[in-house]
């Protein structure tokens, strides 16, 4: 590569972390002019164009952060693997104002790896894709639970687990007890989805298993033509009086969800937004001033504890903290959006039994009206004697 040619880095695979630096280093002398777009914009009205005299660093990350959209969520249908769920195809053109210079079209996504990582993976010439999540011997899932090429999900905890195609080969899924295998190729619909983020849906996967093999499995190897890549044991989930489940952004920007099975406390917390408090309002039948106020908003905060955990469980449940964006699971029938906060959190580092915490979760929501949840369109309606199954001539 010439001394004067400009450089994008680290993008060994052509995708890049908008949380991580994505450097783009411009050599030389004179007039730069750099643009980015995609994600609805164009080469003509880019999302961003600006202008710098070489030689030059700029780091993207920020500027792609602001356009690219987040993972999208694969939802849990029936379907054992969900195909290109994501497209953040962003370009980078630099000319001189007149000559294009340099031009790269990359895959942006909202997330990133820890700066000790970052700094590893970098001193190492290469990054997370091209170590981890395009290396087809590996777990390449974009999950936040472990590094290890082994995977333990609790059942209650299952959810579609987002990665990569492989760029190269197919995937499958075999019970490592049985040996019965399901192969998930790349292409569906006669389109080719080689290194397309796709999620794997396990819940679907033991659903096949038992219905085609009547096998109830609960340990996997994932294979990318027919080579070993991860396990992914399914644990049971041990009976609990309260258990609630918060669904959240990992820090790769894909969702998952771990539980949490301590007792669930509301703390109503009122509040009053236009800060004015009450007020005197002047009364001509008795002369006199008396005190009203505005109608106050209100937030259900609700304080739980984690329930038991171990250290790995505890490492995964701070990325839940940090998230950008986490709901809370079964304490209605619809998820609640909240904001995860946990106060004198302190962890020990060589702990000799498992460990909790307290959470607080606030809705990000409040309100000014109260009304019993309505748990489906319909309004509530007496009914009749028999259901909707059966006939008046039930026999």
């Amino acid at each position: 590569m010439p001394s004067d040619a400009i450089t994008l880095m680290p993008t060994a695979t052509g995708h890049a972390f908008t949380r991580n630096p994505l450097m783009l280093t411009m050599p030389g002398t004179g007039r730069r002019v750099f643009s980015i777009y995609g994600q609805g914009y164009s080469s003509s009205q880019p999302a961003y164009k600006g202008e710098i005299t070489a030689p030059a660093t700029i780091n993207l990350a920020e500027f792609i952060e602001a356009i690219v959209k987040p993972i999208e969520d694969p939802g849990e249908d029936n379907a054992m693997i969900s195909y290109g769920i994501q497209d953040g195809s962003i370009n980078i053109v630099v000319t001189d104002g007149e000559n294009t210079l340099f031009s790269r079209e990359i895959n942006a996504l909202r997330g990133g790896v820890s700066k000790q990582n970052y700094r590893r993976l970098n001193l190492a010439g290469t990054d997370i894709f091209e170590a981890r999540f395009f290396n087809s011997a590996c777990n390449f899932f974009l999950t936040t639970r472990t590094n290890d090429w082994r995977l333990s999900i609790k059942e209650t905890e299952l959810y579609p687990l987002v990665f990569f195609y492989p760029l190269q080969g197919t995937v499958s899924v075999q019970d490592i007890v049985s040996g019965n295998t399901i192969s998930l190729p790349a292409v569906s619909n006669e389109v080719d989805y080689h290194g397309k983020l796709c999620a794997l849906n396990l819940k679907a996967v033991k659903q096949y298993f038992l219905e085609e093999y009547d096998i109830l499995a609960g340990a996997f190897d994932v294979l990318v033509d027919d080579a070993p890549a991860a396990r992914i044991a399914i644990q049971e989930a041990h009976p609990q009086i309260e258990r609630y489940r918060l669904k959240f952004r990992n820090s790769y920007g894909a969702f998952e969800i771990i539980e949490i099975t301590g007792s669930a406390q509301w703390a109503p917390s009122i509040e009053d937004d236009e800060g004015e408090g009450p007020y005197q309002r002047y009364m001509t039948d008795i002369d006199d001033f008396s005190t009203e106020r505005q109608r106050m908003s209100m937030r259900q905060v609700i304080n739980i504890s984690t329930g038991y955990k171990t250290n790995s469980e505890l490492r995964f449940i701070l990325d839940a903290i940090i998230s950008d964006e986490c709901y809370l699971l079964d304490i209605n029938e619809e998820p609640i959006k909240v904001i995860v906060t946990a106060e004198d959190l302190v962890l020990q580092h060589h702990p000799n039994s498992p460990q909790s915490f307290m959470l607080e979760l606030k809705p990000v929501d409040d309100d000014t009206c109260i009304t019993d949840a309505i748990s489906n369109a319909a309004m509530p309606t007496r009914g009749g004697v028999f259901s909707e199954q059966f006939s008046e001539q039930f026999d």
